[in-house]
């Protein structure tokens, strides 16, 4: 691997901001001298911005400077050679707003018709923005996409239930994984809850977290809250009987199922995180009103790896450099959106879930 140059920086720091924006030098010898590890004065930055520009690889006007066509190009080059030197946050926005363009379709089934929040991504400081000013987000259009990116919003997380709905769309299982726990035996996890949703008819899809993790996603039919279902009564908490209460509570059935073919690996206890170090939960603490969870397709603002949808039988073999975006939007291409949910009848589950709920303990 190379030595990122002061040029890398400089090239770097332009790359992220929209095409056509022209930036000061101030601001430019600051970032620069931040991400080179040492001091440079204006006229340091100066001299290499003419170098640049004489270079064709950026351009200047009225004392702002901005990077052309031509120095996306190389940058688009040069990052591979240098990518171990450069500023981790800003190469996570830089890849983002390459990445999402190409597969912007699939992400928007995912955040269209409800609220989302976003993760902005700058120098080792990220947050989750709920709102723009006393609104909260809505995502529609491709553009909306490129608004946040220009923004550093690399990270989009959909509510569970639409606007103005008070039912989730989606069972969501989010497998957390203890520090303790090796991703094989997450894997397993993932593996006996998808065997087992299947046997009851449910057609679910599996995706990596991003991270450590993974998720099953799938959807029912209309339906609803079945009459004899009481919320499973919780030491934690005070229950009502909604639909979010009988969500979490198949959530919930669901982990003491894998738990008997797997016994001591898996919880659905959130609370007390490091009494769970060496377990995988099966969390559903998203079943409530406005809560949300990474769109498919979407980066994970922590690692830069995309959350995207795996088959069955890739499982065993997934390592997390699959989740590249590079990769990712390649295999898009090929494939298409791979994260289809189909609606499919939750009867049987619904009854066990109803009768489980009902046995004490």
């Amino acid at each position: 691997m190379q030595k990122a140059a002061p040029e890398d920086h400089v090239l770097m720091t332009l790359a992220i901001k929209r095409r056509g924006k022209f930036v000061d030098v101030p601001h430019i010898r600051e970032k620069l001298s931040r991400d080179a590890g040492r001091e440079f004065s204006e006229n340091d930055a100066l001299a290499l911005l003419g170098e640049l520009e004489r270079k064709g690889l950026v351009e200047s006007r009225e004392g702002k400077y901005a990077i052309t066509d031509a120095g996306r190009k190389y940058f688009g080059k040069r990052w591979r050679e240098v990518r171990d030197e450069l500023n981790p946050d800003y190469l996570k926005v830089y890849r983002a707003k390459l990445y999402y363009p190409r597969v912007v379709d699939a992400l928007l089934e995912f955040c269209r018709d409800r609220y989302v929040s976003v993760f902005r991504l700058f120098t080792g400081r990220a947050w989750l923005q709920r709102k723009l000013g006393d609104r909260y987000i809505t995502i529609r259009r491709p553009k909306d996409i490129q608004r946040w990116l220009d923004i550093h919003g690399i990270d989009f997380i959909p509510y569970i239930h639409r606007v103005g709905s008070s039912r989730p769309d989606w069972l969501v299982i989010d497998f957390d994984a203890g520090r303790e726990v090796p991703m094989e035996e997450t894997k397993r996890v993932v593996l006996a809850a998808h065997e087992l949703l299947t046997g009851y008819g449910v057609e679910p899809a599996i995706k990596y977290s991003g991270s450590r993790g993974f998720q099953i996603w799938a959807k029912f039919e209309s339906h609803e809250l079945p009459e004899d279902y009481r919320p499973k009564p919780l030491r934690t908490e005070r229950r009502e009987r909604n639909m979010f209460a009988f969500y979490a509570d198949i959530v919930r059935f669901l982990e003491s199922r894998v738990a008997e073919k797997l016994p001591g690996l898996t919880t659905a206890e959130t609370a007390k995180k490091e009494a769970r170090r060496d377990k995988v939960l099966f969390d559903a603490s998203v079943y409530k009103p406005m809560g949300d969870v990474r769109a498919p397709y979407s980066i994970h603002y922590k690692t830069g790896l995309v959350s995207m949808p795996l088959k069955p039988g890739e499982l065993r073999g997934f390592e997390p450099e699959w989740a590249d975006p590079e990769r990712v939007a390649e295999r898009y291409s090929e494939r298409g959106n791979e994260f289809e949910l189909r609606p499919c009848s939750g009867e049987e589950l619904f009854k066990e879930v109803v009768e489980w709920c009902r046995s004490p303990g």
